[in-house]
């Protein structure tokens, strides 16, 4: 304390004496500044924070520059919550068809180490599936620019360190698949009298029907319905239908469309008080990926989980596929095609409502279990075309009861195929039918079609007996082909054929007559040929006109053509190398032809069973070596060629009579006699 008194004496003496005062006017005030920066996660700050740099501006700019800073103090952040997860079993349901895990997350608000209920923000499902060590997560999506309504995106991979998780290394294939509204329709429609289920009413009533409309064109199909209702008594004019969403819950899982249909006879509006009133169903979750899908490996069939309506096309061909399983998939707007799956056993897609392109099943090995769509639930409507080729393990066609292709049906060379089911929603098809070379089945399953407006070929099928499953067949606009069967021995199942094309019965050994077609009244053409157990021909009792011919040809054993009684005219009769062949009693009422051919028939005498026969363009008899008079007493004019050559035992002199007497074309050109019985006289 003495030292300093003793300073400030000094101090003091020197103010108090006779010195000038100390000029302190250019000393110069530095202010003080201070600046923040962030401060990164370190040893300053474990969490990040900020950084306070203090200290004097000194060069008095208005800035604290970094080499002005003599102090630095730090706001620390306190410590985030932790992200956390737990893992829960999830059962068969909606978010895994085969069960899995439900990966939840959130952060750890409490800091407790775990993750309550309340702090669960998002949910991942990795799902089981039918291919080993393959695993798919399901992520949901919510309402934005890639789903306006929201929807899921899947992840589908190798499982490759086998923890049952599926982590984002492992992913291979990506599907996103967003929400879209359904169209549901309703109509009402009339019941006749006493049909079941008013049977009962001889008023009939009304069925009440609704469904999604699956093809876009806003009308109701009948392989649109979904939920039906009826309402005896009642005319559909009577009724009206409300339509209403329906939330999830035990009507509809995932929600859908409740449709009242109620009686409305005032037509107000409202329902009648005691009226009729009926409420079904239709269950909807539509879930849409757009753009044609390619599988080519199991992960990639596994990531169209939950996809119920594709639009576009999918083509299924992955050679180490073993099990195609979509029981979600409702509606494909392309073509399905599962084609060179060497190692597939089964393909199923039990939902499927609506395919907008062909289907087809081709060159699958080892293919031995075919589902598409479930009969006992709708109808499958294939917009084109169905097709199940070269699959030579497939034993049965059970499982395609509800396809209803509109254009065409194939069905080739599945050499296993036993039981070919029933198609049963089958009735008319645009296009044709084609059954071949299926060594082992013993019918068709064609059961209730009814008109065919292409061809129908049966061909080669080596234990068909006769065409079973065509029993209700009425109509084929084109060719009726049966060919190389080597079993077939009878038509009967084609008892309801009207009308046809063309009819070809080719190369069937076993069959010895054409009896079983009772109704058939027209045919474009008939087609005899190479039939080498045929006996007779004929046996239509109703059959009124063939426009272009009758052709029979090469049936070594046919004796005798006959009971054709309504056959008046036809374009031209043909009868080529029928060793056997002796009666033509069929043709006993024919009056015209456009031509009459007759060629090397052995055993042929007479044409005397075409006796009635009176006009004729061409005629040309060749090489028939018994024939020894034409017996044609109504034939009238020959117009255009008259060609009798090589009839050893037809003498001459009648035929050149004949051309004499009805021959109406030029004599140089268009009559040929020669090589016929020169010898014998004429009376």
């Amino acid at each position: 304390m003495r030292r300093m008194w003793s300073a400030w004496g000094a101090v003091l003496a020197l103010l108090g004496g006779g010195c000038d005062a100390i000029d302190l006017s250019g000393v110069t005030q530095r202010n003080a500044k201070t600046r923040v920066r962030p401060e990164p996660p370190g040893e300053h700050c474990r969490f990040g924070g900020q950084a306070v740099q203090s200290g004097l501006d000194l060069d008095r700019d208005g800035l604290l520059d970094d080499a002005e800073v003599t102090a630095t103090d730090y706001i620390c952040a306190a410590a985030l919550p932790e992200v956390s997860t737990r893992t829960r079993p999830e059962p068969h349901g909606a978010n895994c068809a085969l069960g899995g895990q439900a990966i939840q997350s959130g952060l750890d608000l409490d800091a407790n180490g775990q993750l309550d209920d309340a702090e669960v923000t998002a949910t991942d499902y990795v799902c089981a599936t039918t291919v080993a060590n393959v695993l798919l997560r399901v992520r949901p999506v919510s309402p934005g620019a890639q789903c306006a309504l929201g929807g899921q995106v899947t992840h589908a991979g190798h499982d490759a360190n086998a923890n049952g998780l599926l982590e984002d290394e492992e992913v291979s294939r990506e599907v996103l698949a967003c929400d879209e509204p359904a169209s549901v329709l309703s109509r009402m429609r009339s019941i006749p009298a006493f049909t079941a289920p008013c049977d009962g009413d001889e008023n009939g009533g009304s069925a009440v029907e609704a469904g999604v409309d699956l093809n876009g064109d806003t009308a109701l199909e009948p392989s649109e319905v979904e939920a039906t209702g009826y309402a005896c008594g009642i005319e559909p004019s009577e009724l009206k239908a409300r339509h209403q969403t329906e939330p999830a819950g035990s009507h509809c899982a995932r929600g859908g469309t409740r449709v009242d249909f109620f009686q409305d006879s005032n037509h107000d509006g409202t329902p009648d008080p005691g009226g009729f009133t009926s409420t079904v169903y239709v269950c909807h979750s539509i879930r849409v990926h757009d753009g044609m899908f390619v599988v080519t490996s199991p992960v990639d069939l596994v990531a169209l989980e939950g996809v119920t309506h594709l639009r576009g096309e999918l083509r299924i061909s992955a050679p180490t596929l073993t099990d195609a399983s979509l029981p979600a998939l409702s509606v494909i707007q392309g073509a399905l095609t599962v084609v060179a799956n060497s190692s597939l056993r089964r393909l199923s897609l039990p939902a499927l409502r609506f395919v907008g392109g062909d289907v087809a099943v081709r060159s699958n090995a080892r293919l031995d279990s075919l589902t598409l769509g479930t009969a006992a639930s709708a109808p499958l409507w294939v917009e084109r075309s169905l097709l199940v080729e070269d699959n030579p393990l497939l034993p049965t066609l059970e499982g395609l009861a509800a396809v209803q292709p509109r254009d065409s049906i194939t069905l080739r060379a599945n050499d296993s195929l036993v039981e070919p089911g029933q198609l049963s929603f089958v009735t008319v098809l645009q296009g044709s039918v084609l059954f071949q070379d299926n060594l082992q089945v013993k019918r068709t399953p064609f059961v209730h079609l009814t008109r065919v407006h292409g061809d129908v070929r049966i061909t080669n099928n080596s234990l068909l007996t006769a065409p079973f499953g065509l029993e209700q067949l009425t109509s084929v606009d084109g060719t009726l082909e049966l060919k190389n069967n080597a079993l077939l021995e009878q038509l009967a199942p084609l008892g309801q054929l009207t009308s046809v094309g063309q009819l070809e019965l080719i190369g069937n050994p076993r069959l010895e007559n054409t009896v079983g077609l009772d109704k058939l009244t027209f045919a474009g053409s008939i087609h005899l040929q190479g039939n080498t157990g045929l006996l007779s021909a004929g046996d239509m009792p109703l059959l009124q006109r063939v426009d272009e011919g009758f052709f029979v040809r090469f049936n070594a054993q046919l004796q005798r053509v006959h009971r054709l009684p309504q056959l008046r005219g036809t374009g031209a009769v043909t009868l080529t190398v029928n060793d056997a062949l002796t009666s033509l009693e069929g043709f006993s009422r024919v009056t015209w032809l456009h031509t009459l051919e007759v060629l090397g028939n052995k055993q042929l005498a007479t044409l005397g069973d075409l006796s009635a026969l009176r006009e004729l363009r061409f005629l040309n008899l060749q090489g028939n070596p018994a024939l020894t008079g034409f017996n044609l007493g109504e034939l009238a004019r020959v117009t255009d060629d008259f060609v009798v050559v090589d009839n050893a035992k037809l003498p001459t002199c009648l035929a050149t009579a004949l051309a004499a007497n009805v021959f109406q074309g030029d004599p140089l050109g268009g009559v040929h006699i020669f090589n016929n019985d020169d010898a014998t006289p004429c009376p």
